[in-house]
């Protein structure tokens, strides 16, 4: 080796080494790892795949070979190269490398930075794994022990006590936690790679990478159209100079999706942490694994987002309390998306907890932002019309990223922005009904208002919740009447009257006027004979209801909603506690609910006080029936005259549901025949109907002129 070249390589005594912490480090090792191998005695010769001589080795080094007696050269160079990593050390704090970022999270004491260095040797150079193998006295081992770097460092008893209880045996840096003084002291294999540049290292472990969702939440998109690229930091800038955030309500998917702006912003990824994956892992892992994502949150600087809403609502368990417990002890930054984090208050008391509690958006910015999607998906819309579907779907953002993206693979016929308003709307109510329960039956309304014959006064009813529901957003929150409602700020209407009136029809005219579907509540399905699951199915209708913005329909509603009884025995008291949970949740109910009924004094009156509209369907009289029995009948299906009509709605008394059956049955009577519906018909369908019903017939004059 050539002395000059070593001299000019070496930065002179008082300045930081060249290219920074990393090259002083490489420097340094060179140094202390030559005069090592100086002071052994010489070697007989090499001995290939065995032994090196001390010539070989030394012979890799950029050091100079200098003599062993010149002893007093030697010791300048150790400490010229000492005093250049030291000044590295101390200035690392502006510093980017990974290095530096071990030295702040741990905040290391230079000795043990060194003795850190020592470790890490065999992972940045083979000649280093030579080294310690020689220095071992076995070639077949290339990683030193906690002695030999002990020596090389010349610590006596005092400083090997101090390093064997660092940070960086609490901070997981080595692959075994425990080893003797003669054991391989090896770097955790992962961070060694993220030392030597790889980013994704530490997130690849195998240990938690299950426990890690490596993609964003949905809902991004939307809001980067929504908001300009000129709207800062403001999202996160707080986050990041805070200890750890909770942000709680039932808004966390607009938490999540902000989130996600937000990073994008500042263009980093949030180590993002989802207790569902915790199944993956085992219980007694879950320690060591909230270590190793608190350590990679220190290292790179990203807080660690911990979204537990949903197991929350499912309850929190002992794996989840102890993943925080000690995460916090990492002295991390965090984020919590949580409902009320009640569960975690006890246990995270230690921890500097900063609350969010308000909306993440106001009214305002979610009719924006669906304006904004359907904008995306080539559908310009006003902002009433952007106001009422939010208020009819409630979407979320991801929902609503999910309902743009939907609509814009679906063809359209003409390229008309009522076209694309249309397809949109669609894209809306199916990704709102996506994934409801079987606990009912959607129903797409076929019938209209004016389909239903009522009094004039009953329909005018009808047409008013049609009303209550549309203003519902003008009166509650323009006119700040929510205030004066501490419940019952849904619309519930309960029509009752004789089987076959129109009810059901009513309720469906009302949907189809909102634009909504229906959910048709099957009682045979809600009712358990377990105690508990009948007020988990019904709670579970209502959220799929205020998820889907669908409306409810109870139909033969005295089977769920029948008065409560004097308690005889658990059967009478498990009853009466199931319409008493009906009833909670009506009231919580912010939507439309529709209750039919035949026999309204079945119903329990403490039920009856807490609904908004009661309306009578009566039985119909002649002009009524006759109305009934027009549209039923097709025009261009029958050959029926104006006083064939007036005779079947003065013999026939029967209610729209059966009118409706007789006209069905003599349609097909008349298709069998190849002909058109003729009265003969009509009085062969109601003979059977009569039949059925246990009444006896009713003649009809078949001769119109007698009519």
């Amino acid at each position: 080796m050539q002395n000059q070249n070593a001299e000019a390589k070496t930065p002179a005594l008082g300045v930081c080494a060249p290219g920074g912490l990393h090259f002083a480090v490489i420097d340094w090792l060179n140094v202390i790892l030559c005069d090592a191998i100086k002071r052994c005695p010489d070697d007989d010769g090499d001995i290939k795949g065995v032994a090196l001589t001390k010539q070989t080795i030394l012979s890799s080094f950029s050091i100079s070979n200098q003599s062993h007696n010149n002893h007093s050269k030697v010791d300048k160079v150790l400490e010229k190269a000492d005093k250049i990593l030291e000044c590295s050390f101390t200035n690392s704090d502006q510093s980017c490398e990974p290095l530096a970022a071990v030295i702040r999270a741990f905040s290391l004491e230079f000795f043990e930075f060194k003795f850190f260095v020592l470790a890490l040797a065999p992972e940045l150079d083979d000649r280093f794994q030579r080294s310690m193998g020689y220095l071992l006295d076995d070639m077949n081992q290339r990683v030193g022990t906690i002695a030999l770097y002990c020596d090389l460092l010349g610590f006596d008893a005092e400083n090997r006590v101090s390093i064997s209880k660092s940070v960086l045996w609490q901070e997981l840096v080595f692959e075994n936690s425990l080893v003797s003084a003669d054991e391989p002291l090896r770097i955790d294999p992962y961070f060694a790679r993220w030392l030597l540049g790889d980013q994704k290292a530490l997130a690849a472990d195998t240990r938690i990478c299950g426990m890690i969702r490596t993609y964003p939440w949905p809902g991004r998109k939307v809001l980067e159209q929504y908001w300009s690229k000129s709207v800062k930091k403001y999202v996160c800038e707080s986050l990041l100079r805070k200890c750890w955030v909770v942000l709680t309500g039932d808004h966390f998917d607009a938490w999540r999706s902000l989130l996600e702006f937000g990073s994008s912003e500042l263009c980093f990824e949030w180590i993002r942490i989802e207790p569902k994956r915790f199944a993956n892992v085992d219980a007694g892992d879950i320690e060591h694994c909230a270590r190793l994502i608190g350590r990679m949150s220190r290292f790179t600087g990203i807080p660690v987002v911990v979204d537990i809403a949903m197991e929350e609502a499912l309850g929190i368990d002992d794996r989840l309390v102890e993943f925080m417990i000690t995460l916090s002890r990492t002295k991390c930054t965090a984020v919590v998306i949580c409902r009320e984090f009640t569960s975690l208050a006890g246990p995270l008391n230690s921890v500097k907890l900063c609350f969010f509690h308000a909306p993440p958006l106001s009214r305002s910015n979610c009719i924006g932002l669906v304006r904004c999607a359907a904008q995306m998906a080539d559908a310009e819309l006003t902002n009433e019309e952007a106001e009422s579907i939010f208020g009819r779907y409630a979407l979320t953002i991801s929902k609503l990223e999910e309902a743009m993206r939907l609509a814009q693979s679906r063809p359209v016929a003409f390229k008309i922005n009522q076209e694309y308003i249309q397809r949109f709307k669609s894209a809306c109510q199916d990704v709102a009904v996506e994934g409801l329960s079987r606990l009912s039956e959607r129903i797409e309304p076929c019938f209209h208002l004016d389909d239903v014959v009522l009094p004039e006064d009953r329909k005018s009813q009808l047409r008013e919740i049609v009303n209550h529901v549309e203003l519902t957003s003008k009166v509650l929150d323009e006119w700040r009447f929510r205030d004066q409602l501490p419940y019952g700020r849904g619309v519930t209407a309960l029509l009752f009257g004789p089987s076959g009136t129109g009810k059901t029809m009513a309720a469906q005219g009302i949907a189809n006027e909102l634009g909504v579907q229906l959910l048709r509540v099957d009682l045979s399905r809600i009712v358990s004979k377990y105690i508990g699951d009948t007020e988990k199915n019904i709670d579970r209708i209502f959220s799929d209801a205020e998820r889907s913005g669908s409306a409810l329909l109870f139909d033969e509603a005295e089977a769920l909603l029948g008065k409560r009884s004097e308690v005889k025995d658990a059967h009478d008291r498990y009853a009466n506690i199931e319409v008493a949970y009906v009833l909670q949740r009506m009231e919580e109910y912010d939507g439309l609910a529709i209750l039919t009924t035949n026999l309204r004094q079945n119903l329990d009156s403490a039920f009856l006080r807490r609904l908004r509209f009661i309306i009578d369907f009566p039985r119909p009289d002649a002009a009524a029936r006759e109305q009934i029995w027009k549209l039923c009948l097709p025009s261009k299906a029958h050959a029926l005259e104006a006083a064939d009509f007036r005779q079947l709605s003065r013999k026939i008394d029967l209610t729209g549901g059966h009118i409706r059956q007789i006209t069905i049955r003599a349609a097909f009577s008349a298709a069998a025949e190849n002909r058109l519906i003729h009265l003969l018909h009509i009085a062969d369908a109601a003979k059977a109907e009569f039949a059925k019903l246990g009444l006896p017939p009713v003649e009809l004059n078949l001769d119109r002129r007698a009519a």
